[in-house]
């Protein structure tokens, strides 16, 4: 008895068009706004991976650079390749220099006290 009235009530449903306004109106009227992407796309499990991975690639290159330059601009003058070097380079250099020419000279110096002191026990 219950399967009968189902029956007729689907039935009468159908002749009313009660079933077609269940569905949604974009499949009736055709293809959908992401047809064509997803024919593109998602056409096969290759294609949808390679399509997954190059989104992945871009989408990692693209936040990368993003987090770069925000630590950058945060940091800007207090990183190591921001810093001018040669203004210390050129300081530490002359310092060595100089401390390099004194070394010299007071080798020279003992060398020739040596020789001196050589040459008067020879006589």
């Amino acid at each position: 008895m219950w399967s009968r009235s189902i029956r007729s009530a689907a039935v009468q449903a159908k002749r009313q068009g009660i079933r077609s306004m269940a569905t949604k109106q974009s499949s009736l009227n055709g293809k959908g706004a992401f047809d064509g992407l997803y024919k593109v796309f998602m056409k096969s499990t290759p294609v949808y991976v390679t399509t997954v991975l190059i989104a992945a690639l871009v989408a990692e290159g693209v936040y990368g650079s993003a987090t770069n330059y925000i630590w950058e601009a945060n940091n800007r003058g207090r990183l190591y390749h921001h810093i001018d070097w040669s203004k210390f380079a050129q300081e530490e250099e002359e310092e060595e220099e100089e401390e390099e020419e004194q070394e010299e000279e007071e080798e020279e110096e003992v060398m020739e006290d040596a020789h001196v002191d050589d040459e008067e026990y020879d006589e």
